[in-house]
Parts: C-alpha cells; sequence; structure tokens
C-alpha cells in the first residue's frame, strides 16, 4: 500500500501532453493555450488621446495662450493628421491618433467652445504629455503576452482578439469514459426499488470534468458479470483515451474490476492507498499508454478520488502547472491513524459526514484538505471544489 503522494507521483509520471487542435476564439474559453501569444503590433499602436477634449502643442500652452483656433476634428478610426499651426489645437475623441505637433490633451469639461475656437476656463491646468498613452507603453510588437500553459478566460480571449487571432491553438479534450459498476444501480430516468442505488458517481464526475473543461465524458453502467465486464472494458478502452470506473475495487465477492483489467490487458501500477475514504483506489496503464482509475464506489470516496488524483493528471496532460493550495484551520483535528484522511471543510471548518457514504455532506463544503495525523502543522493541502 503506497501513500497518497506516492500515488500522485505514479499517476502524473504517466500523464502524457495532449495532442492540439485549432479552434475557434470564441470556443476557447477555459481550454489549455498551447502557443505563446505575441504582439503582432506595438498596443497602443499610435499615441492615443484618453479623453475627449482638444490636443494642443504644450509649447504654446507654456507661453501663455489660452485659446485656440480648431483646425480640425479627430474621431477614432481616422488616420494619423498633423497641426499646421501650432498655435490651434485640434478637437479630439477618446482612443484617437494623437496628431503630429501635439502633446497634450486637454478634457472637455475643462474648455469653452465657440464656433471654430476653443477656449480654457480660468482655472484650467495642465502638464505636458498629460491624458496620452504613448505608443508601445503596454507592449512592444513581438513581445509575449501570454504563454503557452495559461488557461484562456476572458481577460486571455480579449489579449488574443487584439492581435487578431480568431483562431487559437489549444489542447485537444481527452474523451473518457464514465464507467459506474454493480447490479444494484439504477439510472436517474428509471423507477428505483427500495434494495437499488441510484447512479450518482457517474453524474457527479462527469459534472466535475465539465466544470473542470478539461475532458468530454460519456457515461457507462456495467453489471457484476467479468465477461460481460470484460468485452466491454476492451471496446471502451479502444474507443476512448481514458477510462475511470467506480465500484468494484475492494475486497467483495463480486469485486471484479481489478481482475478484469488485468485481463484486459491494463498493467496495474498500483492498488490502494493509504488514505481514509478511498483506500482501494487502482490506478494502471494500457498497452496503448491509456490512463485507467479504478475508483472506490462510496460516492464520498469516487469524488474526493477524483479531485486528488484525476484532476491533477489531466491538468498536467493538458500542459498546466500542477499546484498545491494550502489552507489554515481553524477547527482541532484529533484524528490517531496511519492513514492520510480526506476530509471536507468550508472557509476553513471542518464539515460533519457520516462517513464515505455520505456525499450529501459535501453539499456543505467548498473543498476538502488532506490531514496525517502524524504531521504537525497548521496549513495543510487543500483542493477546492472549484477547480
Amino acid at each position: 500500500m503506497i501513500s497518497p503522494s506516492e500515488a500522485h507521483r505514479i499517476i502524473l509520471l504517466h500523464a502524457r501532453l495532449l495532442p492540439i487542435e485549432s479552434i475557434p476564439l470564441p470556443s476557447a474559453v477555459g481550454r489549455v493555450l498551447r502557443e505563446d501569444l505575441i504582439n503582432d503590433r506595438d498596443q497602443p499602436p499610435f499615441n492615443k488621446t484618453l479623453m475627449d477634449g482638444i490636443a494642443i502643442s504644450y509649447e504654446t500652452w507654456g507661453r501663455g495662450n489660452r485659446t485656440f483656433g480648431i483646425e480640425a476634428i479627430i474621431a477614432p478610426g481616422i488616420a494619423p493628421k498633423s497641426l499646421n499651426n501650432p498655435a490651434n489645437c485640434v478637437r479630439i475623441m477618446t482612443g484617437a491618433v494623437i496628431p503630429k505637433g501635439c502633446d497634450s490633451v486637454i478634457p472637455v469639461e475643462q474648455i469653452f467652445i465657440e464656433g471654430d475656437t476653443a477656449q480654457c476656463k480660468d482655472w484650467t491646468i495642465i502638464k505636458k504629455g498629460q491624458f496620452i498613452r504613448p505608443q508601445a507603453s503596454d507592449g512592444k510588437k513581438g513581445e509575449c503576452l501570454l504563454k503557452s500553459g495559461s488557461r484562456l478566460w476572458a481577460p486571455h480571449i480579449g489579449i488574443a482578439a487584439s492581435i487578431g487571432k480568431s483562431k487559437i491553438k489549444v489542447s485537444a479534450l481527452p474523451k473518457i469514459a464514465m464507467i459506474s459498476t454493480g447490479d444494484e444501480l439504477v439510472d436517474i430516468n428509471k423507477p428505483v426499488k427500495q434494495f437499488q442505488t441510484r447512479l450518482s458517481n457517474s453524474y457527479a464526475i462527469q459534472a466535475l470534468l465539465h466544470q473542470a473543461q478539461l475532458a468530454k465524458v460519456e457515461i457507462f453502467h456495467l453489471k457484476d458479470n467479468e465477461k460481460t465486464m470484460l468485452e466491454n472494458i476492451k471496446k471502451l478502452l479502444f474507443k476512448f483515451d481514458i477510462l475511470i470506473l467506480s465500484g468494484g475495487v475492494s475486497m467483495g465477492e463480486f469485486d471484479y474490476v481489478p481482475g478484469v483489467l488485468q485481463k484486459a490487458g491494463i498493467k496495474q501500477l498500483f492498488h490502494k492507498v493509504s488514505q481514509k475514504p478511498g483506500k482501494p483506489f487502482w490506478f494502471g496503464i494500457s498497452k496503448m499508454k491509456k490512463a485507467v482509475f479504478a475508483l472506490p464506489g462510496n460516492p464520498l470516496s469516487t469524488q474526493l478520488c477524483a479531485y486528488r488524483y484525476i484532476i491533477p493528471y489531466l491538468q498536467k496532460a493538458s500542459g498546466l502547472k500542477v499546484s498545491q493550495e494550502m489552507i489554515t484551520l481553524t477547527d482541532k483535528i484529533n484524528i490517531q491513524s496511519d492513514l492520510s484522511h480526506f476530509l471536507p471543510v468550508y472557509q476553513g471548518k471542518l464539515v460533519s459526514t457520516g462517513g464515505s457514504g455520505d456525499f450529501a455532506a459535501l453539499a456543505e463544503a467548498d473543498g476538502f484538505i488532506e490531514y496525517e495525523s502524524h504531521k504537525h502543522q497548521n496549513q495543510w493541502p487543500y483542493f477546492s471544489w472549484r477547480i
């Protein structure tokens, strides 16, 4: 039996970088960038006004001139112009190009406009270069704006759009088969008898992976029959990139999964981790180097193992950096055990559960910590529901 940290290490060791695909920019929200985004021109590409008002030569202002003839009106998107007479000004709108010969902008609130003349108010004070964003002050042509391996959220989509990326390279989403096993399971759209259990684990993991935007997931249910289980797993292994199984991995009479996976040609890398819940967790790699995760069937065990191990695997395979968040507990823990304990928490406080079958308690938590009783520390590894 290995530790959670050793299981984590083995799993990440077998995380292969996913292929790259090019997709339309609007479809890339939440995806993992697989190219550097490079400035195709200076940003801004010209000296840009930040205010509506008039553009003037500061030298003329310094000579005491407070009244200016208006040579032109410049709106955003107009080609650059020049100030012909330095004693004059141009009316200018926010975002427009500063004309050659102008180096300061006086806001519209500080001037009177009468016909073709602009008169500064008596209290107006200006500084040279005010309200002008100089060319390349946000970034120069050829500079890297965003590195490969970044998550693409709204600001990043805006950056990509600013350099003309109508299509963008991202990590392809692996196809995952989420397989629940057990004769007692009934799908959510079917009548359930008193001695049966609704199929909840598959939907929880599908939702998790949809939320994480790291994979495409299809749901399957296999009965406790070795022959049909083996036949179906072989088919699914051929069709999908990753298999996740829930249930049938412990020591029970009908826990066929570990044996069936080995018969399907999947190499076992470990079985059982010194943790609670989720001790019977199984992990292996197929001959085609496809990852197979077999999780204990208790809902709390399935979900915590998915957050603790499967999400980091997918993050690394997608090109993301796998990092560890720490949290300080406000509650004291009094557990004496050689096992690592995964404990649901909410804002640093422990959430009470009725054991590994009490998945309803997760609704009261915002994540979980990984607690080891032999370590004397205030902070603990924290895994948030918000991927």
